[in-house]
């Protein structure tokens, strides 16, 4: 009777949990959980396509039935707590976590890219900075490379027993010989960061903003070298504060609570010169900030041209050591030409930075016609 009766529970049971996900969708008597897919679900079934309409409806259902989004966090928490996998991160040692897009399809991409490319985009550089130059502005050049090149022992197994990608460091020994440019070694700064303070985050895929404050330093520094001025623009030190976070690939992995962890992030430290303002764009810009008129001690306008590795430098108070600063944003068919259409009249310095796996910059000085368009406006232009 005991067997007999716990059999029925299971069928029970099993009804129940198979009926729950349409009684949802029908009544949607419990509120339902969000989940960031970085996709658009599937439409409504539509009869203007009759052909497809078992296809459309079914898709539709995969992506809408009741209590999808919660039987998906469970699914994931159960991966992540139980077995440490993730279907869109790899779960490394000590908490550190990677995209596994970065990893498996970008880093190799640009790697091939490299291998038939190297050589333009090393050309393009070096005849855009010596138009640069001709028309008395600077070019500082900064290349970011990801937290899996200064964590190996962080990594899973099965990424870390991968043959490595190097051909990005060939372009960026081949970088710093660049005529015209400034080059700022980050991975070096960083190397040397390290030694004393963790470089990235756990859960996220940027560099911490103590991290980027050397660089963003080194970067003032050499322009105020290359300026003239008795010493560094850049007089602020560096201050930061240990806090909770759970970073953007915490917040990517659909689990029923996000990982958190321990990070540094920079405490202002720095002063703002008289009348400084800062304002989100106007187009093509996303900011753009200025000083009062006459203020000393500053450096000539910028053009800063990066991704969202730049953010930290700005949240270190780069912007405070300009008389005006610009700001672009690396994407998807951002050209060079654009780039030069954007460099303001009073502008002295072009800063581009962009992380390994950018294809938009190494697309951008790679494209010869292009680049040779942009040479074209730079040599249209009125010299100041």
């Amino acid at each position: 009777m005991r067997s007999i009766a716990t059999r029925r529970i299971f069928i029970a049971a099993f009804l129940v949990l198979t009926l729950l996900p349409s009684l949802q969708m029908a009544t949607r008597w419990l509120p339902e959980l969000d989940i960031d897919e970085q996709r658009t679900l599937a439409a409504p079934p539509s009869m203007a396509h009759p052909d497809r309409y078992l296809q459309q409806a079914n898709s539709w259902f995969s992506d809408h039935f009741g209590l999808r989004a919660l039987l998906i966090r469970l699914k994931a928490t159960v991966d992540y707590r139980l077995f440490r996998v993730s279907d869109k991160v790899h779960v490394g040692r000590d908490g550190y976590l990677f995209y596994r897009s970065t990893l498996d399809v970008e880093k190799p991409a640009v790697d091939a890219y490299l291998g038939t490319h190297e050589a333009a985009v090393v050309e393009g550089v070096r005849r855009y900075a010596e138009a640069l130059q001709q028309k008395g502005i600077g070019m500082v050049m900064v290349v970011n490379l990801l937290g899996d090149r200064f964590l190996p022992d962080k990594l899973p197994a099965s990424v870390a027993e991968r043959p490595p990608l190097r051909r990005i460091d060939s372009l960026l020994n081949k970088l710093k010989q660049v005529p015209n440019v400034t080059f700022i070694d980050s991975t070096a700064i960083l190397h040397e960061t390290e030694r004393s303070r963790p470089i990235f985050h756990r859960t996220d895929f940027h560099w911490n903003d103590p991290a980027a404050y050397p660089v963003a330093k080194g970067v003032v520094d050499a322009m105020s070298r290359a300026e003239g001025l008795a010493g560094s623009a850049w007089t602020h030190p560096l201050s930061y504060e240990t806090q909770s976070y759970s970073g953007g690939i915490a917040r990517f992995m659909p689990l029923l609570r996000s990982p958190t962890e321990k990070s540094i992030f920079v405490t202002p430290s720095w002063q703002w010169p008289g009348g400084f303002t800062s304002v989100s764009g106007p187009a093509p810009y996303t900011d753009v900030s200025h000083v009062a008129p006459g203020s000393k001690g500053l450096l000539h306008p910028v053009l800063f041209v990066g991704d969202s590795f730049m953010d930290a430098w700005m949240r270190n108070g780069m912007a405070a050591y300009f008389e005006a600063s610009y700001r672009l944003r690396w994407g998807e068919g951002l050209r060079l030409s654009a780039i030069t259409s954007a460099i303001p009249s009073d502008a002295r310095w072009v800063t581009v930075q962009f992380i390994e796996v950018q294809q938009a910059a190494l697309q951008a000085f790679a494209d010869k016609a292009d680049v040779t368009r942009s040479i074209d406006l730079l040599q249209a232009r009125a010299v100041r």
